[in-house]
């Protein structure tokens, strides 16, 4: 889930206020479950503990004001046509719930309606992605297989419509669940040859590569001479896209926070902020990619971290350049 920080929604000064979970109604209110209870944990604390408030509970109603709230969409009982128009609905709950609807349908009058329906979408249109991925996901929810869609909704304008792509791409191929265990198709294993440092006199030639499921770099430590040609190349086999950013010293961290606050921008943005403490960087590669950058090593002595700035991944995957 992709967003944009911003100011805090809800805010009690009740020491028991706890908000475990928050969904938007039909009509477009967040609706928000206040558990309100004076225990926090779980475990720590005896089932039997008096302590447990088992009667009282809070549900707050959230709204904009200055803005109508939205008119309620018919699911329960509309027709096919109605539903798959809904599908163009900006409301991701509304298109899960007309999902859940088409679920208890028939599957030959589901899959009829949907391919013809979703003609007359492009996926070279970026707004055109989501009702196709709708379609997708419709088909992979009544158990048949539609490859000449899953290549067009892999070839669609929007990024976010392509990973949910990949995912049902997944698990119609690598990890079908139908398939028996010896009849799973593999996927090819990339060769990774592992990360290390060649030096010459006139060059230092660094590689790196992502480790598989581990979010880290297989090389933690470089050093390099000030001033010295550099040529590093970064290899990403893991399933996760990754980058190599390589930042001033001390400014790792708020380059990386910078990263998290470019929000549903960021993929567009490789996830790189304008910032100029970044000193070179990678694009962000997804499995199998690889890029090589070449520049002179900093004349100026120090320590320089090199960090992945995809969300979430520099507190763990990072490594550090020590410029002598």
């Amino acid at each position: 889930v992709w967003g944009t920080p911003a100011a805090e929604l809800i805010r009690s000064s009740d020491g028991n206020f706890r908000p475990t979970d928050a969904i938007f109604g039909e009509d477009g209110a967040l609706y928000i479950a206040d558990w309100h209870n004076m225990i926090i944990g779980h475990m720590q604390h005896n089932v039997r503990d008096p302590n447990r408030d088992k009667v009282h509970g809070r549900i707050y109603r959230l709204v904009n004001t200055k803005k109508p709230l939205q008119k309620p969409v018919k699911i329960d009982g509309a027709s096919m046509t109605q539903l798959l128009e809904n599908f163009k609905h900006p409301d991701m709950y509304v298109r899960h719930r007309t999902r859940v609807e088409i679920s208890e349908r028939d599957t030959n009058e589901v899959i009829k309606a949907t391919q013809a329906w979703v003609k007359q979408f492009n996926p070279s249109k970026k707004e055109d992605g989501i009702p196709m991925l709708e379609a997708l996901w419709v088909h992979q929810q009544h158990n048949v297989r539609n490859t000449d869609l899953l290549d067009l909704v892999l070839k669609s304008a929007d990024p976010h419509v392509v990973q949910g792509a990949k995912t049902v791409n997944h698990w119609w191929g690598p990890a079908d669940p139908a398939k028996g265990k010896q009849e799973i198709e593999k996927e090819e294993e990339m060769k990774i040859i592992p990360g290390g440092v060649k030096d010459t006199p006139s060059l230092t030639e660094v590689r790196v590569n992502a480790i598989v499921e581990k979010i880290q770099f297989d090389v933690k430590k470089v050093e390099l001479k000030a001033g010295k040609k550099v040529k590093l190349t970064f290899v990403n086999p893991d399933f996760m896209p990754h980058n190599l950013v390589i930042t001033k010293p001390g400014t790792a961290d708020s380059v990386a926070a910078a990263a998290i606050a470019l929000g549903a921008d960021g993929f567009k943005k490789q996830f790189l902020p304008e910032s100029d403490s970044i000193l070179h960087a990678t694009k962000l590669l997804e499995k199998g990619q690889s890029e090589t950058l070449e520049f002179d090593a900093p004349t100026e002595a120090g320590e320089y971290n090199f960090i992945c700035t995809f969300p979430g991944h520099a507190l763990l995957m990072r490594g550090i350049m020590i410029v002598k």
